[in-house]
């Protein structure tokens, strides 16, 4: 998916052999780092369970983003996502890779048929997240257990994307 800022595609490629070093390797602004588990954790946990997804966020063949997606599993969250790692490096964000990146993901998420719900979480007070996840229909739940708010996009309502601009 092109964006305004690039004519190059963002695609979401999976994690590799040959790319997980440059996935490890990417980094967020100092100011960032301390809201987001290492991507190298991430690939960790989803090597050891079925049910979390890895990609590599990618233009052309460089790869500028990582995220972690995570089918629930519980009885009671049969058809519930929740995205656990999203991340943009520094020197490729605010280009609009993120939108068009999780665009990708949410397709890729409805595409399943079971698929009702996604959950993300960011820390609250976030103005800049708040209106990025709303601008997809997520809508702001509560805070969880560990101090995040909690926005719950719900796959079953038609949502209209919010229009920016800037005047």
């Amino acid at each position: 998916m092109a964006n305004a800022f690039s004519s190059r595609a963002v695609a979401l490629c999976p994690v590799t052999k040959d790319n997980f070093e440059t996935v490890a390797e990417l980094e967020l602004h100092p100011h960032q780092r301390a809201f987001l588990a290492s991507n190298s954790y991430s690939i960790a946990q989803a090597s050891f369970h079925s049910n979390y997804h890895t990609r590599a966020i990618c233009i052309d063949r460089d790869v500028i983003g990582f995220m972690m997606f995570v089918a629930l599993d519980g009885d009671d969250e049969h058809g519930e996502y929740s995205i656990w790692r999203f991340m943009i490096d520094q020197r490729h964000q605010g280009q609009g890779h993120g939108r068009a990146a999780l665009t990708m993901l949410l397709d890729e998420i409805r595409r399943d048929a079971a698929a009702t719900r996604v959950w993300i979480s960011y820390i609250p007070g976030n103005a800049v997240a708040s209106r990025f996840y709303a601008s997809f229909g997520f809508v702001e739940t509560d805070i969880d257990d560990e101090g995040e708010m909690v926005a719950l996009l719900d796959l079953t309502v038609k949502h209209h994307a919010a229009v920016v601009t800037q005047a």
